[in-house]
């Protein structure tokens, strides 16, 4: 049975974790008092950096595109944020013994009318790099995973790095299958499509194989990409959409 995350309040945010030190740690970041190490990404969609705070590093990442586009903002009248599914389903997968994932740590979340207007997840810092002369064994553990019933959502060699000759999964949260075989086949023709070429098809091309291909096919359209480019664009220049 799901371990049920701990709820606590801040100055006007709410706090979800599973051991009590981390809410000392949320208030820390609440009230601003860490070092801001290196800022890795900062964009409309989504901001990420590494602070410190007593001199242990953690990764922060924002996950703006909840609240600055209305349609998703107003589907968090009803869902807990991807953030608090993150937290929630990394560790209750670590509580099983599947290993490999970042630790997260904490999620700090502000809401107003019921809806998300602040989501941040602060999870484990690694020192992992890519190195694309483990893809195969990369592969192979995305393979478990899939008979585990868990699946990436995100599969290339970016978010699988090494570290101490071990491969850490970042930028998952760790969701299970529902829908037959969709999923793993959508991983793995992500892999093969857009990182590895060259990768052995792990698995047999039934029904749902073919139906992640059309989807893949669909969105590397010509229109679809220019239809996504301008969106870029647009939301760069402030426009929520």
């Amino acid at each position: 049975m799901a371990e049920k995350y701990k709820k606590s309040q801040y100055k006007g945010y709410i706090l979800y974790y599973y051991e009590e030190k981390y809410f000392d740690l949320g208030k820390e970041i609440i009230d601003k008092n860490y070092k801001e190490i290196k800022i890795l990404k900062d964009t409309k969609r989504n901001f990420v950096e590494i602070i410190e705070i007593s001199s242990k590093k953690y990764v922060l990442k924002e996950n703006r595109n909840e609240h600055i586009i209305p349609q998703r903002k107003i589907m968090t009248l009803l869902k807990k944020g991807e953030a608090l599914s993150t937290l929630e389903n990394l560790y209750n997968l670590k509580k099983e013994r599947i290993d490999g994932f970042v630790e997260p740590y904490l999620v700090i979340n502000k809401r107003k009318y019921g809806m998300i207007e602040y989501s941040a997840l602060i999870m484990e810092n690694i020192n992992g790099k890519e190195d694309r002369r483990y893809l195969d064994e990369i592969v192979e553990l995305m393979v478990e995973l899939h008979k585990k019933k868990i699946y990436h959502g995100d599969f290339n060699p970016g978010n699988f790095l090494l570290e101490n000759r071990k491969i850490r999964i970042i930028d998952t949260q760790g969701k299970k299958m529902k829908f037959g075989s969709y999923r793993a086949h959508y991983d793995m023709l992500t892999m093969k499509m857009d990182s590895y070429q060259e990768m052995k098809y792990p698995y047999s091309k039934d029904f749902f194989y073919y139906l992640a291909l059309g989807m893949k096919k669909i969105k590397k359209l010509k229109f679809i990409e220019e239809i996504k480019k301008k969106k870029k664009e647009l939301r760069e220049k402030g426009w929520k959409i």
